[in-house]
């Protein structure tokens, strides 16, 4: 006897639906500021996820700017104190600027033209 009033119990609260629906969709008004915040808290606040992807991009590029730039700041600091570059660029500074040249060699300095004297 016991089993089939179970039965029937079942029978009847299956055949209605649940007596007692979630709290979810007892208040629909909860969904809505869940989405809400949901929005605020991935999209417009100060410590959202789209701002945090953001900061996290620049802080890779930024990374490998500042790698970059230490590996130029190595070889220049090589090249510094190679005495071998430091003679050839100072033989090119003598020869461009200072008017030098090499047992042998010929310079040749073409003036540049006179500023034209005539109105126009």
């Amino acid at each position: 006897m016991r089993d089939v009033t179970r039965r029937i119990q079942r029978y009847r609260l299956g055949r209605y639906g649940q007596q007692n629906p979630p709290l979810l969709r007892r208040w629909p008004w909860v969904w809505v500021l869940l989405g809400v915040w949901v929005v605020w808290a991935f999209v417009l606040s100060d410590h959202s996820l789209w701002r945090i992807l953001r900061l996290r991009s620049e802080n890779d590029r930024s990374v490998n700017e500042v790698a970059s730039v230490r590996e130029e700041i190595s070889q220049l600091e090589q090249s510094a104190s190679d005495p071998r570059q430091s003679r050839q660029r100072a033989e090119r500074w003598l020869r461009e600027q200072g008017g030098m040249a090499r047992p042998g060699e010929i310079i040749y300095r073409i003036q540049d033209a006179p500023p034209d004297t005539l109105p126009r």
